[in-house]
């Protein structure tokens, strides 16, 4: 026979950042206190029609009945409150509120995090348990790729305007792709910039390519976009946007009581062709001929008589951070071949024909910008400001 259970407080569960009829505050009063401070980071919108109670909260008063096979109870349909579920379901509830990472129905996922939302707009102190409990969900197997997690984890590192915790949540790979624009606004707007162990994330989630390059070759390309844009990419993608797209607007929160706005700028547009760019750029590294060899310099040096047009690009030591990658691509190259000048200084160069031009670009990138750095047309030296992709001194 089930046994019925009726208590002032819920019997089963030991989750204390469940919330319980007059243990706290429903989620107007909530919003209501948050507006007089004034102390967020969003727009509290105003309530359509008054509303005292909260439907998400859990009832004492309401019966419990425990189910012959907790398995067995029907699931509820999303959106339900705690008072629109049956006994069975209320007890089902309570008991997986225990450990809320095991699998359930998705109206239990969808009242638990609403019980979440809430909570980040009450003080600090309540946003910090919150938000490891969102962080913690997100890496169990039930809560994969669940969209109301991220946007309401997304949401926790807004109002709390931790413009770092974003940048590792990005990193991780962990949210779902639906959000990935919003974030990468609320990264610019947070002053944040695009770090290298990202972009992988966001190639991946963009589907911009199958394959993608090392860590190592990323962090080269991405210092080469800074530069070429003559900003932080997130920086110069926010900087597109037209002034609309960087006011509040509506933010979808599971609790319907939640009514408040934040900007919510998507910079999809702007940096996924910048990545599919350096994405290409780096599968050319890492696959082209040379990638698997080891270099060797060549015994003697090609004999410049017989190369018809040609560009000879010589470099020597820098304090780059790139120095060391810039002259990994240049020994990769056939023609490479270490000199010394005047002054018994090693210098790098190497030969390139006019037929194969992209390999030299792609060290050009990183060496263009050194003092020591110097390019040959048929035994001409061409001045830096004449090279340019199509330039007509390169003809």
């Amino acid at each position: 026979m089930n046994r019925k259970i009726k208590s002032t407080l819920p019997p089963i569960t030991h989750n204390r950042l469940a919330r319980v009829v007059h243990q706290a505050l429903p989620a107007t009063q909530v919003l209501a206190a948050a507006r007089m401070q004034n102390n967020l980071p969003v727009q509290i919108l105003p309530m359509v029609e008054s509303v005292t109670n909260d439907y998400t909260q859990i009832d004492p008063t309401l019966a419990l009945e425990t189910p012959p096979n907790l398995l067995g109870v029907p699931e509820p349909r999303p959106g339900i409150g705690y008072a629109g579920l049956t006994p069975q379901q209320r007890y089902q509830f309570l008991h997986w509120l225990n450990e809320p990472t095991a699998a359930t129905s998705v109206a239990f996922q969808q009242l638990y995090l609403a019980h979440l939302e809430v909570g980040l707009f009450e003080n600090q102190k309540n946003a910090q348990p919150i938000q490891e409990e969102l962080i913690r969900l997100q890496h169990a197997s039930a809560w994969q790729q669940n969209e109301a997690l991220s946007r309401t984890l997304l949401l926790s590192y807004w109002v709390a305007q931790d413009g770092p915790g974003l940048a590792d949540w990005i990193s991780e790979a962990s949210m779902t792709n639906s959000i990935l624009g919003v974030a990468t606004g609320h990264l610019a707007l947070l002053h944040e910039a695009l770090r290298p162990d990202a972009i992988v994330p966001l190639i991946k989630g963009w589907q911009i390519a199958e394959v993608t390059p090392k860590p190592a070759v990323l962090a080269l390309r991405l210092h080469s976009l800074a530069a070429n844009l003559g900003a932080e990419p997130l920086a110069y993608a926010l900087a597109q946007l037209d002034e609309a797209a960087l006011k509040p607007h509506a933010w979808r929160c599971l609790h319907r009581d939640l009514r408040i706005a934040l900007p919510q700028p998507d910079l999809r547009s702007f940096l996924e062709p910048l990545l599919a760019e350096m994405a290409t750029m780096g599968e050319i590294e890492e696959s082209g001929p040379f990638a698997n060899e080891t270099p060797e310099a060549p015994a003697n040096e090609p004999n410049i008589d017989d190369l018809g047009w040609h560009l000879i690009l010589e470099f020597g030591h820098s304090r780059s951070d790139f120095f060391e990658f810039a002259l990994e691509l240049a020994q990769r190259m056939e023609t490479y071949t270490p000199i010394t000048d005047e002054n018994r200084r090693l210098v790098h160069r190497i030969i390139f024909k006019k037929r194969d031009l992209r390999p030299f670009w792609r060290l050009w990138d990183y060496v263009q910008s050194w003092s020591n750095t110097q390019v040959f047309i048929n035994g001409e030296e061409l001045q830096k400001w004449k090279i340019y992709p199509y330039s007509p001194y390169l003809k």
